[in-house]
């Protein structure tokens, strides 16, 4: 699960030199998922092709990570670049799309010099209909404590195996994913470049977030707790996510002001 994005690159050859890379680990360990099982899940595409993943809070509003503003060459994306499709599980099909009228990205987010303050914000330019397959999610008030079970969805690749050039050779799937992981300890995922108090994390070696999947929901008790921001090189340890209760009242603003 992750995105062509600088986050990912940031972390690339972190934490995975001296590990010998083995193929059948390489799997992230999610299952297939039909929409209805969670519907606030949008696919953000640029150009046709999908570029990351979003959460729907209201009827008009789309919360998703800062960097999904960015391309493969890193150049700023505006609304009109963008297409959301809603209401699918398949990556390419089915659902609707709808176009993006206004972004906003929080204001101290640097995408050259570091990944802090990764949340972003995307008003559509119609209102959404909602249904069992197309529903908003709360946002959550207070952090998860370590050890609770959280669910992360999207359509990242399932798997990152070593080529010869060091970069991973990516599979991506069509149907939409996920996987169950416990929020880990703040001091144990320190080791993590853009690791700060605003940031939750979570997942394991063979069960995490991956290219693609940036921007995507991560889930306690139908809330949303956090926004996928990065990961390492494989694929292959926990997760980075903007922590939703250390960002609530800039999304708040942001909406009412977007």
């Amino acid at each position: 699960m992750f995105i062509q994005s600088f986050l990912l690159l940031l972390a690339i050859g972190f934490l995975s030199a001296g590990r010998v890379p083995r193929p059948e680990e390489r799997i992230i360990g999610g299952q297939n998922i039909e929409i209805e099982q969670a519907p606030w899940q949008v696919s953000l595409q640029v150009n046709g092709k999908p570029h990351c993943g979003g959460s729907i809070y209201s009827k008009d509003i789309i919360i998703t990570a800062a960097h999904c503003r960015f391309d493969k060459e890193r150049r700023r994306l505006e609304a009109k670049d963008f297409l959301i499709r809603v209401g699918s599980s398949l990556l390419n099909s089915n659902g609707t799309l709808v176009k993006v009228a206004a972004i906003r990205s929080h204001e101290s987010f640097d995408f050259k010099r570091n990944g802090f303050n990764d949340i972003a914000i995307m008003r559509l330019s119609e209102p959404l209909k909602f249904t069992s397959k197309v529903q908003s999610i709360p946002l959550a008030k207070r952090n998860p404590a370590p050890g609770t079970v959280a669910m992360v969805s999207g359509w990242g690749a399932t798997s990152a195996l070593p080529s010869h050039n060091g970069y991973p050779v990516l599979s991506y799937p069509i149907n939409l994913q996920r996987v169950y992981n416990q929020i880990r300890n703040r001091k144990y995922c320190s080791i993590f470049p853009t690791m700060s108090k605003n940031n939750i994390c979570a997942g394991t070696y063979g069960k995490t977030t991956c290219s693609g999947d940036s921007g995507g929901p991560l889930v306690v008790n139908q809330e949303l707790v956090g926004v996928v921001s990065g990961g390492f090189k494989f694929c292959d340890g926990f997760s980075v996510y903007a922590s939703v209760p250390s960002f609530r009242s800039w999304i708040l603003n942001a909406v009412a002001s977007i």
